[in-house]
């Protein structure tokens, strides 16, 4: 996996306070991996399968070893940063990512389970932007702009619906855990 990233190299969004709740900006979906991704205010998601009409969208992640193909997220607050930095006005559909996130840092995710609305998910690894990013949107600078910071990639675990606006919650367990550590 060429693009992942080790946790000391991420420089995505640092909230305030280390473990907070955050909430859906915007939901993404591509039928075909080259497809322009198409805004929607909901989605179905499936356990080990996806977002359904996503081209990452499966009979199971599990079978072929790679739960974190499922889903992918990137944070509000570094879409603003790369849109700035590329003189565009917004990246949001352009990073390729499923869901952008608010106000949740991303990297407090990884290696744990949290909810997005009602679906549950595991965060598995950070990853880099990859060539396919910048050949489909023809912004060479993208890749600086989105490097170490693009995002996480997560399992789904629990079917279920997300809507724009829903909440991105850290599992409770986990939360008491880190507090305590």
């Amino acid at each position: 996996m060429p693009e992942e990233m080790p946790r000391e190299s991420w420089r995505g969004f640092k909230p305030e306070s280390a473990l907070g709740q955050g909430s859906v900006g915007e939901i993404f979906i591509a039928a075909n991996s080259a497809d322009e991704m198409i805004s929607l205010s909901q989605v179905r998601a499936f356990a080990d399968r996806g977002l359904e009409g996503d081209r990452f969208f499966r009979d199971s992640w599990s079978a072929v070893n790679r739960s974190d193909k499922a889903v992918s997220l990137i944070e509000d607050e570094v879409l603003a940063l790369a849109a700035k930095e590329l003189g565009v006005d917004g990246v949001g559909r352009l990073s390729r990512r499923n869901i952008v996130t608010r106000g949740v840092a991303l990297i407090e995710l990884l290696g744990r389970e949290f909810t997005v609305g009602n679906v549950r998910m595991r965060g598995i690894r950070l990853f880099e932007p990859c060539g396919h990013l910048v050949a489909v949107t023809k912004l060479p600078r993208i890749f600086k702009a989105l490097e170490h910071r693009s995002g996480l990639k997560a399992a789904v675990v629990s079917d279920g619906e997300i809507r724009v606006g829903d909440a991105v919650v850290l599992q409770a367990a986990q939360i008491s855990t880190a507090q305590a550590g």
